[in-house]
């Protein structure tokens, strides 16, 4: 495992390793068939490579790199900007929560 960064999400820390194929096969194939289940497992272990572990994406590229680093410093002052305030939450109406009963109660008439 190893320090990425995915172009997909902007995860950055660990990654995993996967491999093409599947597990099942591979054992079936080594109980039937020596040969085969020798191909099958070196061609198994050739196309293991890295993907991100939020969004299980191949689009890895080390953290250490330039590219990397630039897309990095972009994130965290994007972040720094200053972001309008949210004004304070307000509470529905007595009449809003009255209408939002009458209309939830036709809907679910028509959807029973």
């Amino acid at each position: 495992m190893s320090q990425g960064l995915c172009t997909s999400c902007g995860y950055t820390g660990e990654t995993k390793t996967v491999s093409k194929g599947s597990i099942d096969t591979e054992i079936i194939l080594w109980f039937c068939f020596l040969i085969p289940g020798v191909i099958y497992s070196i061609w198994r272990y050739r196309s293991q490579h890295e993907v991100c572990s939020v969004c299980d994406q191949a689009t890895i590229i080390s953290a250490h790199s330039p590219e990397a680093q630039k897309i990095i410093h972009e994130r965290e002052n994007r972040e720094k900007e200053v972001v309008a305030p949210v004004p304070d939450f307000r509470p529905p109406s007595k009449v809003a929560i009255g209408t939002g009963r009458v209309v939830g109660r036709l809907v679910g008439r028509f959807f029973k």
